[in-house]
């Protein structure tokens, strides 16, 4: 009886939103899951977010708990946006993506071809960039909003940083390696980073995507700490590239699968982009994912109190979407609310 209550309350929390009516079995499984899911946030406490499970290429549920603005009472719902931190470095790699084939240049065009002055970068290739393998060390230069615009804080960050030769081709993972991806849009599409990502993924695609930059703030809710966190309090210049997107779960999901499934760069450009060699290491980073031991894809990041975590397949066929305003290094400690990897196992089971 106890159990049947707990099951009750729990389900009153959350707003759930299951496709596919009509259809019993796509309820049945996706009424498993979800409950494997309610244990697990009972258990954490606090989650506040949205998760979005798809199978087939259909999106069969979402659940939405918790609050994007606790202060008016305003609910979370499968249609909020989170910031989505590093998982915009896949968002780059594609764009990069479409500068290849569109012959501007390679997955093997040096790096000193865009930045001539920082030294030792002709030894190292867009591809070692894309896959965090460019030996790129960048110690601390005040990377602050004050800098007056994207180039100005580009000369900085070159002038500061350093590239060790015995690291190239080894895994080092450094945001601004995408910063530096990011600053190549511009060079070669004469065109804002902006411009050319709405011009070649969201609007064919028809996403919907925000982007944090200036002059037009964007404002993440954290949960636990009960306020709004705005880019103002963030290096703006900073996430440019590396980390600067906000949606929903349900776009998410379908431009990731864009991606994967070849949509904008065609199957021989997108293969090559996401190859792993077979004798490396699981995880293994290639453009914006992580390939796991187990054939999936892995993808992560946090930002401004939000938090997202994605396990999808490479097919992009099956993928849970965990967004969250309850950010792991919420208070300054480790508060796991990534649990996409147990529920992707329950939703293949499904």
């Amino acid at each position: 009886m106890m159990k049947k209550n707990i099951i009750t309350i729990i389900l009153a929390t959350l707003l759930i939103v299951l496709a596919s009516p009509g259809k019993i079995k796509a309820q049945t499984n996706t009424q498993t899951i979800l409950l494997a899911k309610t244990k697990r946030l009972i258990a954490q406490k606090h989650f506040s977010g949205t998760i979005t499970l798809v199978k087939n290429g259909q999106i069969i549920a979402q659940v939405a708990n918790g609050y994007r603005n606790y202060s008016h009472k305003i609910k979370n719902t499968p249609k909020t946006t989170y910031m989505i931190g590093s998982v915009s470095k896949a968002i780059t790699a594609q764009l990069i993506g479409v500068l290849i084939k569109e012959g501007k240049l390679s997955l093997t065009t040096r790096l000193s071809t865009y930045y001539p002055n920082l030294k030792d970068a002709n030894d190292v290739t867009i591809a070692s960039v894309l896959n965090h393998r460019s030996g790129l060390m960048v110690g601390y230069f005040q990377p602050l909003n004050d800098y007056p615009s994207y180039q100005t804080y580009l000369a900085a960050l070159t002038h500061h940083a350093r590239i060790n030769p015995r690291q190239i081709d080894k895994w080092h993972y450094s945001s601004y390696n995408y910063n530096l991806l990011a600053g190549i849009i511009p060079k070669l599409s004469h065109e804002s980073y902006a411009t050319f990502l709405r011009q070649n993924l969201a609007q064919p695609l028809k996403i919907k995507l925000a982007l944090m930059q200036t002059p037009k703030p964007l404002n993440s809710y954290l949960y636990l700490k009960g306020h709004f966190i705005s880019q103002d309090d963030y290096n703006v210049y900073d996430a440019y590239g590396a980390g600067q997107v906000a949606t929903d779960g349900a776009d998410l999901y379908h431009l990731l699968a864009a991606f994967l499934q070849g949509k904008v760069l065609g199957p021989k450009l997108t293969a090559t982009m996401y190859h792993k060699p077979a004798n490396a290491p699981f995880p293994y980073y290639s453009a914006g994912f992580y390939h796991l031991e187990n054939g999936a894809y892995h993808l992560h990041g946090t930002q401004l109190g939000a938090e997202t975590s994605i396990t999808i397949s490479p097919d992009g066929q099956n993928a849970v979407i965990v967004q969250s305003n309850a950010s792991s290094y919420t208070k300054g400690r480790t508060v796991n609310y990534t649990f996409d990897a147990p529920l992707y196992k329950l939703l293949l089971k499904s």
